[in-house]
């Protein structure tokens, strides 16, 4: 072989290498976490849910590819899960928040209202809503999902803060802040 040639091929070589150590696997999740109770801190998330225990890590959703931390709130859950993103954000949270809403009133579905929470990863939506059984809402909810890349983070809870879905918001808002930096 040609020293000029030989040497084109032991750089290219060298830079094949350098770039392979660099490329993340395919099957594992990219970002700075992958551990869903990393995502917030104990005292983050009892400055929004004061009386919040520390996060324990949930593997229930393991067998889907969800990874989820929940922390037990003084009245119910906090909850927040990674997975591969399928989808948008916006889509992940109609689709969640599908459950809590009467099947046979589907015009209902266009009356919830879903915020962009700007600076928040690729794409950010909140919904908060009370529920209102006669309007066909089962239950307290509220939801942040944040899509990065592929990666999507979803927090959510059937405790609105003092009863308010607009407080509500504005808190997983604060959590998503923090979420979102380590997503």
């Amino acid at each position: 072989m040609h020293t000029p040639l030989r040497s084109t091929v032991i750089t290219a070589m060298l830079c094949s290498f350098a770039l392979a150590g660099c490329a993340k696997p395919a099957s594992s999740m990219a970002g700075p976490t992958d551990d869903p109770c990393a995502l917030v801190t104990k005292s983050e998330v009892r400055d929004v849910f004061p009386g919040a225990e520390s996060g324990k890590r949930d593997p229930s959703t393991d067998q889907y590819g969800i990874a989820s931390c929940k922390w037990e709130l003084p009245t119910a859950t906090l909850a927040v899960q990674i997975f591969r993103a399928k989808s948008s954000a916006s889509e992940e949270l109609h689709s969640r928040m599908s459950g809590f809403l009467d099947p046979l009133q589907p015009a209902l579905r266009q009356t919830i209202q879903y915020d962009t929470v700007a600076g928040l990863g690729d794409e950010a939506v909140v919904v908060a809503v009370k529920a209102d059984q006669a309007q066909g809402v089962f239950a307290d909810s509220a939801m942040l999902g944040i899509r990065h890349g592929d990666r999507m983070a979803v927090l959510f809870t059937s405790t609105l803060v003092d009863g308010d879905p607009a407080a509500t918001k504005k808190a997983l808002e604060a959590l998503g802040r923090s979420a979102a930096a380590r997503l």
